[in-house]
């Protein structure tokens, strides 16, 4: 019967058919992402997830990024304590964010209580962002940086650190002057 199942499927390409309606069900919710939030949100189709950014109250004002930025399929970005994403940043598929979290700190409720932890997230100018990368709540990721495939961002990353690893940890620096040249002569992909 599985036999016969995948035959049919793949002679009517019902397997195509669906891909197609699901890249536009994400079409979709990009189109209503841009109508709720004002926001130029340009995205980039690699997969089959769309995206979705969302807060606790539902409110996305908290969201921000640049219309030169763009994000990929399965980002999931956490709003709440708000979240802004500066210009040229480049990102792999299935990037997280967070910029809430829990009180664990509470000495009379386990594992959590019941209040949210405002933290906000900046992702500032010139940020490359590989693959299935987790950003942690109140992480500042400095301009020019790149965070490596895998990386869980929990700490604030310097100016043109590059970073990777679970927790990220400095690797080493880009070129600093060669960044600032090529800034300075608007020489951005």
């Amino acid at each position: 019967m599985r036999i016969f199942i995948l035959k049919l499927i793949l002679l009517l390409r019902i397997d195509l058919i669906i891909n197609s309606f699901r890249n536009f069900i994400n079409l979709a919710g990009i189109e209503r992402l841009r109508k709720k939030t004002g926001l130029q949100v340009n995205y980039v189709m690699q997969g089959g997830e769309g995206i979705v950014v969302t807060s606790m109250s539902g409110n996305l004002s908290g969201f921000f990024i640049d219309d030169t930025s763009h994000l990929k399929s399965g980002t999931f970005i956490d709003c709440t304590g708000g979240v802004r994403i500066g210009r040229y940043m480049h990102p792999g598929r299935n990037l997280t964010i967070f910029s809430a979290n829990h009180n664990y700190l509470n000495p009379n409720k386990i594992p959590y209580d019941e209040k949210v932890l405002l933290r906000p997230v900046v992702i500032e100018d010139f940020v490359w962002i590989g693959a299935n990368v987790t950003i942690s709540p109140g992480v500042t990721i400095g301009e020019g940086s790149i965070i490596a495939t895998g990386a869980v961002v929990t700490k604030d990353v310097p100016f043109c650190a590059v970073v990777g690893g679970n927790p990220a940890k400095i690797i080493k620096y880009r070129d600093q002057g060669e960044f600032i040249k090529l800034k300075n002569e608007n020489a951005f992909y």
